[in-house]
């Protein structure tokens, strides 16, 4: 399904909505508190029978695939999907690294799908009529995600498309952070302290707490423009595209506890 850009007005109990689902993804450590995020808060957003979430190198398709679903997925389904070779999510993944890494959105209802028609019919011969994916590729390492929210309970739109880039920085952070509880890492391997410079995180520690981009510079006795410089490398570094998404996921990392913010 094309995305056209338009703009997506979310209501006042969507707003809130959204707070208690990111508040909750916070707290997200293992694998059960992740199931219950993915079958509760995150659902009144992305109504989905099943989640598969990929992680590991998503360019070269060197991915591992946990599977999240709310009832019994068959063994024919989950194969046919997460094959490494043949399955559905390589090609998914294909199709949004050729789509320029925005949601991709499925359904056999629609009438724009010119190229992707084999993929939607092997999609609705798996029971899934409409299937939202999207993903992040991480500025450290080879770290990435992608996520399949499979047989939603309506074809997805723009709405759907928007949600989905709003919570993947915390879709992709819960998921590494279960995995690194998994693995016995600690939280805090997660984010080396010099992945930001001490400006960095004084800059964003001002944005943090609501100051604008002339108040933070009068503050640290810089100018606005390096001020924005500034925001603009940390959104970089982050993987993020806003000053809230920025600050999210600063907290997640708990990255301005590595330094000085005075």
């Amino acid at each position: 399904m094309s995305l056209i850009k338009s703009f997506v007005r979310l209501n006042a109990s969507d707003l809130e909505h959204l707070l208690m689902t990111i508040e909750r993804a916070l707290e997200v450590q293992t694998r059960s508190q992740f199931f219950l995020w993915a079958q509760g808060a995150l659902q009144g957003f992305i109504a989905h029978q099943a989640l598969w979430c990929a992680h590991g190198d998503v360019e070269r398709m060197r991915l591992r695939v946990e599977s999240f679903s709310s009832g019994v997925t068959s063994a024919r389904v989950e194969s046919q999907v997460t094959d490494p070779t043949d399955g559905l999510l390589p090609r998914l993944v294909d199709d949004w690294l050729r789509g320029g890494r925005v949601p991709r959105l499925f359904s056999s209802q629609g009438s724009d799908q010119v190229g992707r028609r084999q993929l939607i019919s092997e999609l609705k011969h798996c029971g899934f009529d409409h299937v939202a994916v999207h993903g992040v590729r991480e500025v450290q390492g080879d770290y990435g995600s992608f996520f399949v929210f499979a047989g939603l309970d309506h074809a997805p739109n723009e709405r759907d498309a928007y949600l989905l880039e709003l919570l993947m920085p915390h879709l992709h952070l819960a998921l590494h952070r279960m995995r690194l509880r998994e693995s016995g890492q600690s939280g805090a391997e997660l984010a080396p302290a010099t992945l930001l410079s001490k400006r960095e995180i004084q800059v964003l520690h001002w944005v943090k707490n609501g100051k604008t981009n002339q108040e933070i510079g009068q503050i640290l006795g810089i100018s606005p423009p390096t001020v924005k410089n500034h925001l603009q490398k940390i959104m970089r570094k982050l993987n993020v595209n806003n000053r809230a998404q920025a600050v999210g996921k600063s907290a997640t990392l708990r990255l301005m506890a590595h330094s000085d913010l005075a």
